[in-house]
């Protein structure tokens, strides 16, 4: 294990240190997802405005509001740019290089993974979720519970590990397909849907819902969305935290079937 660390580790600090290069497009990003959090909380507030209820499907308005706040987090917090390194690594040959040093590839891009996470987590999710803690306690005296946080915290991991494991094998794409950009893009559309990051997977018909809610997409923000709004039994919980361990584990033996068939296509050079 500390030889895995010291070998892979470095690759982690790597991405931290372009953050602390290039912080300027990091804030444009998280400007842009901002903004849309500012646009879903005031569709939502007309929603509940024109509606003869107080509840609609079962979120109040202050539900939504931490619903909108808490999956805008997350999504930013399990941000990764995997898919797009490996596109590039195929597009400019620099795989060929990588197949040939004594480490793991995949292990490598997870281990960037982790230093995306670390940045979030530092940079964005620390400030931002502190900032509307103190806002909420200062306006409804009320503090999030430490079991709470512990089990949104199990939930997050986990769904940090879906979307590396997804946007890896979307990366991988860039060994089948010549231009992934538009597919890539594509994807994000779909998950940021899927999700339940631009609207609440309970707002889906009920047949569409019992669907979503075992995919794996559902657990990359809506799960650890609606755990930490205490929306789940503890029964419900531990059924949506299984599901995201499964998807865990079905999504990290699919990798390595796509990338033993991959690698046979590779052709740099004539080679």
């Amino acid at each position: 294990m500390t030889r895995m660390l010291r070998t892979y580790l470095p690759f982690t600090k790597g991405v931290i240190q372009a953050f602390m290069a290039y912080r300027a497009n990091f804030y444009v990003y998280i400007l842009g997802d901002l903004f849309q959090t500012v646009v879903l909380l005031y569709i939502w507030f007309a929603i509940f405005s024109s509606s003869a209820s107080n509840v609609i499907q079962g979120f109040t308005f202050d539900d939504m509001i931490v619903y909108v706040v808490m999956s805008t987090l997350t999504g930013m917090l399990i941000t990764n740019e995997v898919h797009w390194e490996i596109s590039n690594d195929v597009r400019t040959g620099t795989i060929a290089m990588n197949l040939i040093k004594p480490v793991s590839y995949q292990l490598r891009q997870y281990f960037s993974s982790i230093g995306y996470l670390v940045v979030n987590f530092i940079f964005l999710f620390i400030p931002l979720w502190g900032g509307y803690v103190v806002y909420d306690f200062f306006a409804n005296g009320a503090l999030p519970q430490l079991s709470t946080i512990l089990v949104y915290v199990l939930s997050v991991l986990l769904s940090s590990l879906i979307l590396f494991y997804i946007n890896y094998l979307f990366g991988l794409a860039a060994f089948f397909v010549e231009y992934v950009f538009g597919f890539i893009f594509a994807k994000e559309a779909v998950l940021r849907l899927l999700s339940g990051q631009l609207i609440p997977l309970a707002f889906f018909p009920a047949g569409m819902l019992a669907v979503f809610k075992f995919l794996p997409f559902a657990g990359l923000v809506y799960t650890p969305t609606m755990l930490y709004l205490g929306k789940y039994t503890a029964d419900a919980a531990i059924l949506n935290i299984a599901v995201q361990a499964v998807w865990v584990v079905l999504l990290m033996v699919l990798t390595q079937v796509v990338w033993h068939k991959a690698i046979k296509r590779l052709t740099i050079m004539g080679g």
